[in-house]
């Protein structure tokens, strides 16, 4: 970006600063206006010297950490990663490992520390000659006026009529969502996103309106009898697009291998889309998406308020009709809440480390390596009684990158630690279709392949814009029987991925989602995700942003993959369709959340 357009950014983020620096010393500033005398003693003043260093301190911290952290989620942090890692085993090994990898960022939060020590100095408040009257009213105005100068900066301005600043309020002077986090920092964002409720009713349109423009509710279009194949769905941990060799044929100029061989290879032979894309940035978002059709906006869905609701996933709407149901990841059980989520899901059973061994063929942070556990998945569904639907969420691709030993000189290339992860992971997958395919059920199965997020690009331009940070791939497989070739003109996303499974199928009733049947003629293809606060909507050739109210930006992503020339000034009709068709969706999306009507018929 240039110097100017980064300049405003800084400028604007001095506002969301100030804020985060008051809340974070709201203490410190209480301790030090009290009226009172007590506060000129020695011990009081070094109680609050400490009070100064570690709130601050930690607040530090949490700036620090995002600094790689954001690498992953693409946002910064907010105060669901509490929640989304609170359960998880290991998590001081996962940290202690990352804080040794980026020993340089710790050596500066350490020097950081000693000048806030340094910075405070030994001075403190000394009692001025002492007349009671005029010292009680004098620390009083002083108390009463620090209130006010609190109240204004932590709100963000002075004037009555200005609502306290949010996260959505860093999207003043973007042009691209993501820039958000420039103006944000990482405390502010975990202080306004606690016990936040996050969905406001809308009212764009009518209900009768409303339904014409979209509905997530589905009535079949189907001719045929309902075919009962099994569905596999293998959701790969962070296999972002730009690891594809297939839809990336050239990289500066020269040929690209990719580190996807096999589901390269795969694609070929299946039913898979060019523009597929992610709905969030964290794994916990594409759970609910890929196996319940509801994306995330605006926090994780599973960590929201809202996540009790009664709800319809693949796994509930096909287990009503004698489909055995199991949900497989390889982490400790209750990693990540995966068992919580697959059973509010619908899944009927849950195979995790416990089912597969304790601490065998662990890679000692996360849980069983790929290879290991999709083996046995493949060989465990042999013993399912058909049909059935299951899904596996795999692991090793993720930080801190560890390969099995036996593989450190087999897996060498790329630029990036994940890239030879990313290709072991490739070859489990491998490993899994080949034990695969000499099982009894697989030639009467249906195979869906995705990620379950993107991750940012530190090498091609086109994956770190705001479209391109969700690429990632989708595929439809069954043996001896899928159409395929690549779709170069529809867009896909995860939560169609539930309505296209039961659309192949020919699944003949109603059902709830957010997404739409991939293989049928009607309806609009659309994709929608949420990054720092700003609303993202793609349809046709057009990429809208909008902070839920006002349309901000328009690009045509297909021709501009780098998202720069912003056409919102020209007013175009499709755009404006675009607009209508997202208020419309989001309208659906938020009062379905707070109604409580996320399945079918049911209004409570």
């Amino acid at each position: 970006m240039s110097v100017s357009h980064l300049t405003d950014l800084l400028i604007a983020g001095l506002k969301f600063d100030l804020s985060a620096v008051l809340y974070t010393n709201v203490i410190f500033i209480l301790m030090m206006i009290l009226p009172f005398r007590f506060r000129c003693n020695a011990v009081y003043q070094r109680v609050a010297k400490w009070v100064f260093i570690a709130t601050n301190g930690i607040a530090l911290a949490a700036n620090m950490i995002d600094i790689v952290y954001f690498r992953y989620t693409m946002r910064r942090t907010d105060f669901g990663v509490f929640k989304e890692f609170g359960e998880t085993e290991n998590i001081s090994k996962i940290m202690l490992t990352a804080f040794a990898q980026n020993f340089y960022l710790v050596l500066l939060f350490a020097l950081l520390i000693f000048l806030l020590w340094r910075g405070y100095g030994k001075s403190r408040i000394t009692d001025f000659s002492f007349r009671p009257v005029p010292y009680y009213l004098t620390s009083l105005g002083i108390m009463l006026l620090s209130f006010w100068l609190f109240v204004a900066g932590v709100r963000g301005g002075f004037d009555r009529t200005i609502r306290p600043i949010t996260l959505s309020s860093a999207g003043e002077k973007v042009i691209q969502p993501i820039e958000t986090a420039i103006v944000l920092n990482t405390p502010f964002s975990i202080y306004r996103t606690i016990s936040k409720s996050t969905f406001q009713r809308q009212t764009f349109f009518t209900d009768n309106e409303l339904e014409k423009i979209y509905t997530p509710l589905h009535q079949p279009e189907t001719t045929g009898e309902f075919r009962k194949l099994n569905v596999v769905v293998l959701i790969m941990e962070s296999f972002t697009k730009e690891n594809s060799g297939l839809f990336n044929p050239t990289f500066n100029g020269k040929k690209f291998q990719g580190y996807t061989p096999f589901l390269d290879s795969l694609s070929l032979k299946s039913k898979t889309w060019l523009y597929s894309y992610a709905n969030g940035t964290k794994s916990i978002d594409a759970i609910p998406s890929v196996l319940g059709g509801i994306p995330s906006l605006v926090q994780p869905f599973v960590l929201s308020r809202y996540a009790l609701n009664k709800m319809d996933g693949l796994a509930s709407v096909l287990g009503r009709e004698g489909y055995y149901t199991a949900f497989f990841h390889g982490a400790p059980n209750g990693s990540m809440g995966f068992d919580a989520i697959s059973n509010m899901l619908g899944f009927q059973n849950y195979y995790g480390q416990t089912e597969y061994g304790a601490n065998k063929d662990t890679d000692g942070y996360w849980g069983v390596r790929d290879e290991e556990f999709l083996q046995y998945y493949a060989k465990t569904m042999s013993n399912f009684k058909e049909p059935f639907l299951t899904a596996v969420f795999t692991l090793s691709s993720h930080h801190p990158y560890k390969l099995p030993p036996r593989y450190e000189k087999v897996f060498t290339r790329g630029t990036q630690p994940l890239h030879p992860v990313v290709e072991y992971a490739d070859y489990s997958l491998k490993r899994f279709f080949q034990t695969a395919s000499k099982q009894k059920w697989y030639k009467n199965t249906l195979f869906v392949i995705t990620a379950d997020h993107s991750l940012p690009s530190a090498e091609h331009a086109e994956y770190q814009s705001a479209t391109g940070v969700f690429s990632i791939p989708v595929l439809f497989f069954s043996p001896g029987e899928m159409s395929t070739g690549i779709d170069s003109v529809s867009l896909m996303q995860q939560i169609d991925i539930l309505p296209s499974v039961l659309g192949y199928l020919r699944y003949p009733k109603p059902y709830f989602a957010f997404g739409r049947n991939q293989f049928e003629a009607s309806g609009r293809r659309f994709v929608t995700n949420y990054i720092n606060g700003v609303y993202q909507f793609m349809q046709g050739d057009l990429v809208i942003h909008s902070d839920g109210k006002r349309l901000l930006a328009v690009f045509d992503y297909k021709h501009d993959p780098l998202l720069k020339n912003n056409l919102v000034s020209k007013n175009l009709p499709a755009a404006n369709d675009a607009f209508q068709n997202f208020k419309a969706y989001l309208q659906q999306y938020n009062n379905r959340m707070i109604d409580n009507k996320l399945i079918i018929n049911k209004s409570k």
